[in-house]
């Protein structure tokens, strides 16, 4: 299936306007809460490429800029096994700060997976912020620190978030209906 017709077969779920108006109100908050501070923000990649690219740049207290590769999927379908791509390294997290950007909170797994492993290597705190948490109807092992917008337990794309490895480029966040 190709981009067209992914996009014909979906609906919108939030409008590009509508996830940049959140991005702008949780970098308000993010300013208020880091005002003093230098923070490490480690968006995990791939997903969270596009909101970290739109929220950055809002935040007007100190960062350094890194970023941690892990995922669970594979194929589109979740595994229970965390593949570690990368991780910034010791010295780097050590008596750090961090805030850690994702694109969804989904079950979990993987943002608890990284937030443990920043603790262990030394981090000072760490705190997570989630453009979409989806609701599930059962409990994470995680909660977000910081939610952009919530959305529904419906598959959803763009925005970061790829359908069989397209539609992260797109603007709004959709909806496959199959």
């Amino acid at each position: 299936m190709g981009l067209a017709e992914l996009i014909s077969s979906s609906e919108v779920v939030f409008s590009n306007n509508e996830i940049e108006t959140s991005i702008g109100e949780m970098a308000e908050t993010l300013n208020k809460t880091y005002r003093d501070q230098h923070v490490l923000v480690l968006p995990v990649l791939s997903g969270a490429i596009p909101f970290a690219g739109h929220l950055i740049p809002k935040l007007t207290f100190e960062v350094t800029i890194n970023y941690f590769h892990a995922s669970r999927y594979a194929k589109n379908i979740g595994t229970d096994n965390i593949k570690l791509i990368y991780e910034p390294p010791d010295e780097a997290v050590k008596n750090r700060s961090i805030l850690v950007l994702d694109d969804i909170l989904d079950q979990g797994d993987t943002l608890a997976f990284i937030k443990q492993r920043l603790l262990v290597k030394g981090a000072l705190e760490v705190s997570t912020a989630v453009l979409f948490d989806k609701a599930i109807g059962k409990s994470k092992p995680i909660q977000a620190d910081y939610i952009g917008l919530d959305v529904p337990d419906i598959y959803v794309y763009g925005f970061g978030l790829d359908f069989n490895g397209i539609g992260r480029n797109m603007a709004d966040l959709y909806a496959y209906n199959n």
